[in-house]
């Protein structure tokens, strides 16, 4: 079984394209990749030149209609992969027996060429229900709900040495990028010893009381793993831009989790979470984590769990084997190949 992955490498640091690379390969499959970015043209010209954007485009389109033409492969999954045309996508399923997937990861963002492409592909699978929901109301039927997910290798427990639990150990620590609704969040913690790695922190007004708390900026996955190894509790963020997802969704209707729910467990941090419908859907609120509504709840739940070691273990161990028994990434391509099947595909119709 060969499949075609559509995807794009962080020149930076690694992400959920090699952790879906990893799990197509852990599952015997044969893996070929196609860099759905690689510009000939650089992107300030592109901006400039409209035409020689589409030019450009349009060349990376011949180019992934050649290589399945080459390489047939049985299966086609595009993460993302907004530059590939829905034409493409009927090209290349008129011409070759393929099954083709299209698995969209950060709504809403780009969400209108998501939106006209889902139908072109066998399926259409959405990281969060709200993005599911939209895609429905907008006339797609051949979507389904697949979230993210759990490296084994990747996200894991590490062992800390002497000067790990110096840098790196709080009572609370929060790694992810500076956006208002954190800012407003994290300041009335300020009283815990926190520690917040991320972007954008160190740019903070000089009167914001968490200025002192700010440890570092981006960190790669192999320093936030120690992070959240060094930390009584992790807290995940997950949050509301309104300004990015309006108008597609209201506060009280967003849904959708993020990738360190997931990797945060998998990594056998204890982690407290704002309580999304997705999120309370997959994982059991003071089994495998603890969900917060509000900062008067967080400040609460914070105080109770640093004065019950024994119980943050207790949970954290129960939600990284719930991880590994059912949320890895290993897990959502065997969920794609099922739903892909023609079984399945009988099944939908």
């Amino acid at each position: 079984m060969k499949f075609l992955f559509l995807g794009y490498h962080n020149p930076h640091f690694i992400s959920l394209p090699e952790y879906i690379e990893n799990a197509i390969t852990s599952l015997g499959y044969e893996l070929e990749v196609f860099d759905y970015r690689k510009w000939l043209i650089p992107g300030r010209i592109r901006q400039r030149f409209p035409f020689l954007d589409k030019l450009d485009s349009l060349r990376i389109n011949n180019r992934l209609i050649a290589r399945v033409h080459k390489t047939m492969p049985d299966v086609i999954l595009a993460n993302g992969a907004w530059t590939v045309l829905p034409d493409t996508i009927r090209t290349i399923r008129s011409c070759s027996n393929s099954r083709t997937a299209l698995w969209i990861a950060d709504f809403p963002a780009k969400f209108p060429e998501f939106q006209k492409a889902g139908p072109a592909y066998h399926h259409f699978f959405a990281s969060g229900t709200d993005a599911l929901k939209r895609y429905a109301a907008c006339g797609g039927h051949n979507g389904s709900w697949l979230p993210f997910a759990a490296d084994p290798v990747m996200h894991a427990p590490v062992q800390l040495t002497e000067e790990d639990k110096r840098k790196y150990g709080h009572d609370i620590c929060y790694v992810g990028s500076r956006v208002s609704e954190r800012v407003e969040l994290l300041e009335q913690l300020c009283d815990f010893d926190l520690g917040v790695w991320g972007a954008g922190w160190d740019s903070l007004p000089g009167k914001s009381p968490l200025r002192s708390r700010v440890c570092g900026g981006p960190v790669t996955p192999d320093v936030w793993t120690r992070i959240f190894a060094a930390s009584k509790i992790v807290l995940n963020i997950i949050g509301h831009r309104c300004d990015v997802m309006e108008p597609y969704i209201q506060e009280n209707e967003f849904r959708m989790t993020n990738t360190k729910v997931f990797e945060i467990l998998g990594c056998g941090g204890f982690q407290m979470v704002d309580a999304k419908a997705d999120a309370l859907a997959l994982f059991e609120d003071k089994k495998h984590l603890v969900y917060y509504r509000n900062i008067h709840e967080l400040r609460d739940l914070i105080s109770h769990y640093l004065a019950h070691p024994e119980e943050r273990s207790s949970i954290a161990s129960a939600g990284r084997s719930e991880v590994l028994q059912k949320h890895t990434y290993r897990h959502r391509v065997e969920k794609i190949m099922f739903t892909l099947s023609p079984e399945a595909a009988a099944c939908q119709h």
